[in-house]
């Protein structure tokens, strides 16, 4: 808070804004940064106005989040008319830690001023067929503000759907999170990498070298740079094929040694013959989910963390804590001091009751395909006390 004279560290405070830092400072994306702290139901400072109503406690935007990692106050500076002067206060963000986040905004920045347009080019873009060969184009809409990024099949785009019942829709963060968790998952682990350059005939030593840097690049692999991730993907794979049941990702297994060995002074598969590619398969399929279209892995969990749901399950909690901390006597008189609708706060508290094991399932994106934050509040009017219930009733499937 501020002083007299100066400004005076709140270490709670403190102590938060730290912590966003080293996390944004971990995973480098305000993006991903924003989506965590949703699902840790983590919000804006709760401060009280002058006429007894609740101000902040809000989910933090993009823009807030980017102004915070930037503000000069938490390095113990003051800023005025566009120049920085020494503070009379402590900072709260150490020096080294200071300069990691800025460096990552900065790189971000640079990232940005290279993309195509306003967004970054899509992932995917030029790989995605269908199942008859046809090339999918990255489109996108804007729904309420939002954008939505998708995979179209070239016949929806032209407008010519009606001769092409096969037509695809698919939802852009869906195929290219699945590709991604798949490509992790093969460099992670030797035998398969074994399996796609064995016809490469490589000799031990660079075979053993090739593991380690792939398990490496793996372990690293959340911390990777949107173009950088999209360059290693284009330079290994051939083509993604999307079918009814099953996603086929057809990989260039000569490509995979300079991709991650650029510094060898001769290219290993140097006078290798062509071979054919190295193909990962998965099962998916695409389902209707509320008003949209979701990509289904496996046996029908979404896999896809559905910032929706999680911001739900956030303010459910958010909302008991509340009225447990006891300044209200009553949802009601919580409702009136909050200026919400009753029945609103009502819904809050019985989703605050769902199943540990639901709300885990919810939060890493495994939750029926169905259960969209809509069909959620509609069910909670007759949510049962038993957690197996619960289970049953929301739709979730027993392995």
């Amino acid at each position: 808070m501020r002083g007299k004279s100066k400004l005076v560290v709140n270490e709670a405070e403190a102590s938060s804004v730290r912590s966003i830092f080293r996390r944004y400072a971990e995973l480098g994306s305000v993006t991903l940064l924003k989506a965590e702290l949703e699902r840790a139901g983590i919000v804006s400072k709760r401060r009280e106005g002058a006429s007894g109503q609740l101000a902040g406690g809000k989910r933090f935007s993009r823009g807030a989040l980017y102004l915070m990692l930037q503000n000069q106050l938490y390095r113990g500076e003051v800023a005025h008319k566009d120049q920085i002067f020494p503070g009379q206060h402590e900072a709260i963000v150490e020096p080294e830690l200071w300069r990691t986040v800025q460096d990552k905004l900065a790189a971000n920045r640079r990232e940005r001023s290279l993309a195509t347009g306003a967004e970054a080019p899509s992932l995917l873009a030029g790989l995605i067929f269908d199942s008859d060969g046809n090339r999918l184009t990255p489109t996108h809409a804007v729904k309420k503000g939002k954008r939505y990024r998708y995979y179209v099949s070239t016949a929806l785009v032209s407008g010519s759907c009606c001769e092409h019942v096969k037509g695809r829709r698919i939802p852009a963060g869906d195929i290219e999170g699945l590709v991604l968790d798949r490509l992790r998952a093969l460099f992670a682990s030797g035998v398969e990498v074994g399996d796609a350059v064995a016809p490469l005939g490589l000799d031990a030593s660079i075979q053993r070298a090739l593991l380690d840097r792939l398990a490496k690049l793996a372990e690293r692999w959340t911390k990777l740079a949107s173009l950088e991730l999209r360059e290693l993907v284009h330079s290994v794979v051939q083509q993604i094929r999307i079918g009814d049941t099953q996603v086929s990702v057809w990989l260039d297994r000569t490509a995979l040694l300079p991709s991650v060995m650029s510094d060898a002074a001769r290219k290993p598969t140097d006078g290798v013959p062509p071979v054919e590619p190295f193909v990962l398969s998965m099962t998916a399929s695409l389902r209707r989910a509320g008003k949209g279209v979701r990509l289904v892995i496996g046996a029908g969990a979404v896999k896809a963390i559905d910032d929706g749901l999680a911001a739900l399950i956030a303010r459910a909690v958010a909302t008991r804590n509340m009225l447990l901390a006891g300044r209200d006597d009553s949802i009601e008189a919580m409702a009136s001091r909050l200026g919400v609708r009753r029945d609103y706060l009502a819904v809050l508290v019985r989703l605050s009751y769902l199943s540990p094991e639901i709300v885990r399932a919810i939060l890493v994106g495994q939750q029926p395909i169905e259960l969209t934050p809509t069909r959620l509040v509609a069910l909670s009017r007759n949510l049962p006390h038993d957690w197996q219930e619960q289970w049953r009733l929301l739709g979730f499937a027993r392995a």
